[in-house]
């Protein structure tokens, strides 16, 4: 055991740095512990800690927030230090340590801890790096939970981490292995999923659905491998993503068993059954119920289900970015079904099959993934190049009929029409891969008044339905073309720099005239972060679009610091709560709904935070004058 110890010392990058006495030094004078699942090696109250090195087993490091919530920042694997900052702290601290599952630790002797720093010099170098590292990722996720807690938000369950939630006994075999020994293994082991390891590299999984499909072919059963029925490329999840990140993966993929890793190794499993005990079976059987669909009017009657599930969604602690990304996802399923439904009575009706592949495109707030109750349609049609008269305005006729069908459905299952009419209905957005390229060179000659909004809208699709490859051809044209247009950028930053964000002298909220003791939280607020990170990634090249994907990206380039990167963040889910929110009051009084936030009816507190959302709008903005020199406005 010790030379497996030693071992692991030398691997870890604190410990490498020193000599090989001083490594054999620390196990010879330390003791090995053991200590079962859930069990606090180290807690909050407690002072003059020793250090615990894992040797075997999973930990988590926990934080107690100022309101009394409990949450993991990050979890302990074997070959990793516990306690580092509780030791060297002169007081308790918020910092637990818990066990995950039966562990085996190293315990180092504070004494001899200390005696480490001040006679290694390369040694407390590298300490006093590892401890910056983990106190910025430690108070960054304190700051991210501790925002949600200022809405007065709950933060279970969608705050919990995979790491938490996750079965971490592993049941594995070899690719050889024979398939009634897998059946064995699954039953032996009470699970219903196998891993296909080798050398810890994951190669695939087999689910009892896998053995059941089995069934017909019996006879052959015995002569199987697991490489033989296994599905590769399995679909995996981090140990660190929130548990609305595996509900989205396992909707989008239509899986029942993520692995989760760390590091690219294998820890753990999470299955629908895991989810459902935390109120996942409600999101995953609604995707069911819209992909069997077979009639507009169902599709609208299981519409309504979306709309409560924000509601709980909202109650139950999830950001309002995470809301509007599984909104996002439910919504672009509804619209994929309404798609082949619209297909189908098309051929019903005798007009046909699409006669030439074609790509679905959202826009504006469904193509960024921020929709929200309030969200109506933007949407288009690009089709493949027809080089023939005749056979292209047959081909646009049929799409016209094609568009009209799916509009209509999407109004019945409660999405508006947009009243600006960006919609495949109109030819202006329903066109061949050339005439939209056409359409973006006339945008880029002339640039004005509304034509900047057609192209702000434009510039946020994405591609939802059909022939992808149509869409990212379209994106890719566009980023080579804009290098040609600099002019471009002073335009949108202008056309930015038009509508002033609600905030007068001495940070007053200053009410929209239209708006009684308000102010429009998506015209006055919102589009503000919207404007910014699309005319920034464009800048940058980035092809992100969603408003906080841009965001990320902008960071890793330097754009934003990560501060930066925070504070966009917090405000931009503050004004997106705001909203989400108030849609669902109005919602349930019976109120059309609008982007209407009656400001002098807010807690002091909740003012408080719109006014900090609000400066940080401003700050945006005053960013994007100063970078692309727009004229004539005072910052």
């Amino acid at each position: 055991m010790k030379a497996r110890v030693k071992e692991m010392l030398r691997q870890n990058e604190l410990f490498r740095v020193l000599p090989e006495a001083i490594i054999t030094e620390i196990v010879d004078s330390s003791t090995i512990v053991s200590f079962p699942k859930n069990h606090f090696v180290i807690h909050e109250r407690d002072r003059d800690n020793d250090l615990f090195f894992l040797i075997t087993g999973l930990a988590k490091n926990t934080v107690m927030t100022d309101d009394g919530e409990e949450f993991a920042v990050r979890f302990y694997h074997p070959g990793e230090l516990a306690g580092l900052i509780n030791t060297l702290a002169e007081d308790s601290s918020r910092f637990s340590v818990q066990t995950v599952e039966d562990c085996e630790f190293l315990m180092i002797a504070k004494p001899l801890f200390n005696r480490l720093i001040h006679e290694q010099a390369l040694f407390a170098e590298q300490l006093t790096h590892d401890i910056s590292r983990r106190l910025q990722h430690m108070y960054q996720a304190l700051a991210a939970e501790t925002s949600e807690h200022h809405h007065g938000l709950e933060t279970y369950p969608y705050r919990k981490r995979v790491g938490e939630m996750m079965d971490h006994t592993l049941t594995s075999v070899l690719p050889e292995t024979s398939i009634v020994e897998v059946a064995s293994a699954m039953l032996d082991e009470k699970v219903s999923s196998v891993l296909i390891m080798e050398k810890e590299a994951l190669l695939g999984i087999i689910t009892e659905r896998d053995l059941i499909k089995l069934i017909p072919s019996h006879t052959t059963i015995p002569t199987r491998q697991a490489r033989d029925i296994m599905t590769e490329n399995v679909i995996t999840v981090e140990d660190d993503a929130f548990f609305y990140e595996a509900m989205l993966l396992m909707m989008k993929h239509q899986v029942k068993h993520l692995p989760v890793v760390s590091a690219g190794k294998v820890e753990g499993v999470i299955t629908l059954r895991k989810l459902s005990d935390f109120r996942g079976q409600s999101v995953l059987g609604m995707v069911k119920t819209i992909d069997q669909a077979d009639t507009v009017e169902k599709l609208a009657e299981h519409h309504t289900n979306i709309t409560a599930f924000l509601d709980r969604m909202m109650k139950e602690g999830a950001a309002a970015h995470e809301i509007c990304t599984i909104i996002t996802e439910l919504n672009d399923r509804v619209l994929r079904r309404i798609i082949e439904l619209s297909e189908q009575a098309m051929v019903e009706a005798g007009l046909g099959t699409p006669p030439t592949d074609y790509c679905w495109i959202t826009m504006g707030s469904e193509g960024r993934k921020e929709q929200t109750l309030s969200t109506d349609q933007d949407n288009g049609i690009i089709y493949p190049d027809i080089d023939n008269d005749i056979h292209l305005a047959e081909v646009d006729t049929y799409f016209a009929a094609l568009a009209e069908k799916i509009v209509a459905g999407l109004e019945q299952c409660g999405f508006p029409r947009c009243k600006g009419d960006v919609m495949a209905t109109n030819k202006k957005w329903r066109k061949s891969l050339a005439e939209w390229k056409y359409m973006i060179e006339a945008w880029f000659n002339h640039m004005q008044g509304e034509e900047i909004r057609m192209f702000t809208i434009f510039l946020d699709f994405r591609p939802v339905y059909g022939q992808a490859k149509l869409a990212h051809e379209l994106r890719q044209y566009f980023m080579i073309r804009k290098k040609n247009f600099p002019f471009m950028y002073n335009l949108l930053a202008e056309d930015d720099a038009s509508c002033g964000v609600p905030l007068g002298m001495f940070g007053r909220i200053v009410y929209d005239k239209k708006i009684k003791d308000g102010i429009d939280i998506k015209g006055g607020a919102l589009v503000h972060f919207v404007n910014a990170m699309r005319l920034l990634a464009i800048f940058e090249n980035v092809e992100a679009v969603s408003t906080l994907e841009r965001l990320t990206a902008l960071t890793s380039k330097g754009t934003f610091t990560k501060e930066e990167e925070d504070e966009v963040l917090d405000s931009f889910n503050t004004l997106l709560h705001f909203r989400i929110r108030e849609n669902m009051r109005q919602l349930q009084s019976g109120i059309p709904l609008s982007n209407e936030l009656h400001v002098a009816v807010l807690p002091k507190n909740e003012q408080i935070r719109l006014k900090k959302a609000l400066n940080t709008a401003k700050w945006l903005q005053q960013k994007l004058i100063r970078q692309f020199q727009v004229r004539g406005i005072r910052i």
